[in-house]
């Protein structure tokens, strides 16, 4: 990984602050957790970029927008990659790896209660 940049600086402080949140390198890139599950992964190759997770059913909404593609090898599972350049945002990075926070989160404690 390079040198961090203000995009990869402010998203791992940003996810960071959420509760139970960790960060491990996992494929040679930041991997932001709740607990063991991810919820947003910051890659540097060929440009920044951020995937997060969806509901699989909003997943061709966002595919309607050209700044998201389905994230190579865990798409099927609802992950959209949004690449960060100078039209991206931050408020709306920052929206999105909340939905994906609250999504991972609170999907994952409802399938525990249902175990219990």
């Amino acid at each position: 990984m390079s040198k961090p940049t203000p995009f990869r600086q402010r998203i791992r402080e940003f996810c960071l602050a959420f509760p139970e949140a960790i960060a491990i390198v996992q494929f040679g890139h930041p991997f932001y957790k709740w607990k063991d599950k991810p919820f947003a992964i910051y890659s540097d190759e060929d440009g920044e970029k951020l995937s997060i997770k969806l509901e699989k059913q909003v997943q061709p909404i966002f595919l309607e927008d050209p700044r998201f593609k389905k994230t190579q090898y865990v798409g099927r599972h609802g992950w959209v990659t949004l690449t960060l350049d100078t039209k991206v945002e931050m408020e709306e990075v920052e929206e999105l790896i909340r939905g994906s926070y609250e999504f991972v989160s609170e999907k994952n404690e409802k399938a525990k209660k249902r175990q219990n």
